[in-house]
């Protein structure tokens, strides 16, 4: 009997430790985005390479992007190692946003690129840092900000 109530123990212990288990970034932002299993999945050089956030500066990230690029969707999404590298991160996506809003500005054919770039805003909410362009539900960075 003693035996069968530790065995019970043990698996209701294993079951909330799952349970308690954060969930990958790349994970949450497929499930989040509605458009997340079209999405290419952007690599950390990636990030480094187009963003200039380094490996070092966050635990976890997300970075996916459009295959042909002409919607400009994107979905960034980082938990930073502390405060700092989060607030940093969240400088380093708005000039990249701004860049992007710098080239598409003079191109007709980027109008709607342009437009929703211009709608499009870097969140941060504690260690946890967001840019999600393109999104087709509004509701999506503030989703993928909240922690599980």
């Amino acid at each position: 009997m003693m035996k069968k109530i530790l065995t019970v123990l043990l698996a209701l212990c294993f079951i909330i430790s799952a349970a308690l288990a954060e969930e990958p970034l790349l994970d949450k932002a497929i499930r989040v985005a509605e458009d997340g299993e079209e999405l290419i999945r952007m690599s950390e050089d990636d990030l480094y390479d187009i963003i200039g956030i380094e490996p070092d500066e966050y635990t976890d990230f997300a970075y996916l992007a459009d295959q042909n690029s002409l919607t400009g969707r994107e979905i960034i999404v980082l938990r930073a190692i502390d405060e700092t590298a989060a607030e940093s991160m969240a400088e380093k996506l708005e000039e990249y946003r701004q860049y992007r809003l710098h080239i598409t500005r003079n191109y007709p054919d980027q109008a709607d690129a342009y437009r929703l770039l211009s709608k499009a805003e870097v969140l941060q909410e504690d260690l946890m840092v967001v840019l999600s362009i393109a999104a087709p539900d509004p509701q999506e960075a503030g989703l993928l900000l909240q922690e599980d």
